[in-house]
Order: structure tokens, then C-alpha cells, then sequence
């Protein structure tokens, strides 16, 4: 018998790392994924180097 947390009990959640340039499109990309999720569930972590957060503020909507 397993434990209920072994890694066998343990379902996988699907994650998508999105890098790139400044400029590159990146939060264009993530946008339209939020826009057109139909009905997906999405999380989004936004790690910015900045003192101003300029991504995070446009993805809070």
C-alpha cells in the first residue's frame, strides 16, 4: 500500500516556462493565452526585474 502523498498518488499539473528578449512578445503571447483560455484553469507567475513592474501590471486584469 502507498502513502497518499508518494509520488505515486501524485498527479502531474502541466507548466509552461515563457523567456524571452525584451520585446520579444512575451506578454503579447501570455495575453492571448489568458484571452482564449475556454475555460482552462491558468496560473501565472511574473518575475520581474525592475523597479517598476510593467508585465505584471498589464496581466492583473
Amino acid at each position: 500500500m502507498t502513502a497518499p502523498d508518494s509520488p505515486a498518488n501524485l498527479s502531474r499539473v502541466p507548466c509552461t516556462v515563457v523567456t524571452g528578449f525584451l520585446g520579444a512578445g512575451k506578454t503579447t503571447l501570455v495575453r492571448h493565452l489568458l484571452e482564449n483560455a475556454g475555460g482552462k484553469r491558468i496560473a501565472i507567475i511574473v518575475n520581474e526585474f525592475g523597479d517598476i513592474g510593467i508585465d505584471g501590471e498589464i496581466l492583473k486584469g
